[in-house]
């Protein structure tokens, strides 16, 4: 059986006596109209302009030659990972459950920042341009340091007590 944190979500279609198979008790729920949560929504589409014209903007003051180790998207996906880990242990265990908060940092901004589909062509073209070493340095790193930065940010969450920071 696997163990689990009790404070934070589990998803709703796993077993909860194992989250790693799918439940089989699980039947969707057919009556929710999703098209009813346009703030939400809109709160997601915010966040993911500003997201999106972020991770662009820095595209713009720091390209990536042909061929060199793409250190913007790098650095974008794995500052992605970390805020995700530190943001999400924050809400999660200190804030509490949000209408708007969750959906527009979470899944706009940093939706939107984060991009696995650049990261696939740039290590697609290192492979074409024979780069291979390069493009295998950037998948693992792009794991280990972006799992990593993770959970860094959720530890570090974890770890911040506001009443003894004062």
């Amino acid at each position: 059986m696997a163990h689990h944190d009790a404070r934070l979500p589990i998803d709703p279609d796993l077993a909860p006596d194992d989250p790693g198979e799918p439940s089989a008790t699980h039947q969707p729920v057919v009556h929710v109209r999703r098209s009813r949560q346009v703030d939400v929504v809109a709160a997601v589409a915010v966040g993911g302009f500003i997201g999106a014209l972020g991770r662009y903007e820095l595209g713009l003051a720091w390209p990536t030659p042909a061929g060199h180790f793409p250190w913007t998207t790098f650095t974008i996906n794995v500052s992605g990972g970390f805020l995700l880990g530190l943001v999400l242990a924050l809400l999660l265990e200190r804030v509490g459950v949000t209408r708007y908060v969750r959906p527009f940092f979470c899944v706009g901004v940093l939706g939107a920042w984060t991009t696995m589909s650049t990261f696939a062509v740039e290590d697609d073209l290192l492979l074409k341009e024979g780069h291979i070493a390069t493009a295998i340095l950037y998948v693992l790193a792009t794991l280990v340091v972006g799992i990593g930065a993770t959970w860094v940010g959720f530890f570090l969450a974890r770890s911040f007590d506001p009443v003894r920071a004062r």
